[in-house]
């Protein structure tokens, strides 16, 4: 298996070249909260951060399906690369139901290489070799997780299931999407769901 282009695959899985603005109110950056009412196995009581969104549609990765640690040189090793041992571990998410061999890495913006892709202004994606090979040479994000599959919606699809109710989009923060305990983490985000009387 190869490393990724991650750019081509950021606008292959949505359909678009343009980029995330491309719609007239982007949700990039934002988490959805699955509604009690959404009763989809793949997304009951997830928490997707969207990646993209524009005319084309929408993707993003449910941040609370957590897997298992592992070690980078195991991850790695799909691609056959290698190296050195560290004592690093890292986290690995089920990120939806689209393309489970797809990997990408989700991180903090204060790591950036050349095809790092920003979401908004706390995250960034970044291709799966280069940021572990980096993570393992003490250089890497401070904070990342692994993911292995995405979310996606055709070109107007999120926003019809947002207007019906099945998703309650709330601001992000690092405390949500990096939470240590992702059994905790649907829970938190609907609390913070803002309710408009």
């Amino acid at each position: 298996m190869r490393p990724f282009l991650l750019g081509a695959l950021l606008a292959l899985i949505v359909g678009v070249t343009g980029g995330p603005d491309a719609a007239s109110e982007t949700m990039v950056g934002r988490l959805l909260v699955a509604q009690p009412s959404l009763e989809d196995p793949n997304f009951s009581e997830s928490v997707v951060l969207i990646i993209r969104h524009g005319d084309g549609g929408a993707f993003g990765l449910i941040i609370n399906r957590f897997v298992e640690f592992r070690a980078p040189q195991e991850i790695l090793a799909l691609f056959s690369e290698e190296a050195p041992e560290s004592d690093v571990s890292v986290a690995v998410h089920i990120g939806g139901p689209f393309q489970p061999a797809t990997t990408l890495v989700l991180h903090s913006a204060e790591f950036l290489m050349d095809r790092t892709d920003r979401v908004g202004t706390l995250f960034a994606v970044s291709p799966t070799v280069d940021t572990l090979i980096a993570t393992v040479r003490g250089k890497g994000p401070a904070k990342m997780r692994i993911f292995f599959g995405y979310a996606g919606w055709g070109p107007g699809q999120l926003e019809q299931e947002v207007d019906s109710g099945s998703w309650a989009v709330i601001d992000a923060d690092r405390d949500l999407v990096f939470s240590d305990d992702a059994a905790s983490v649907w829970r938190a985000a609907r609390a913070r769901i803002r309710v408009d009387l």
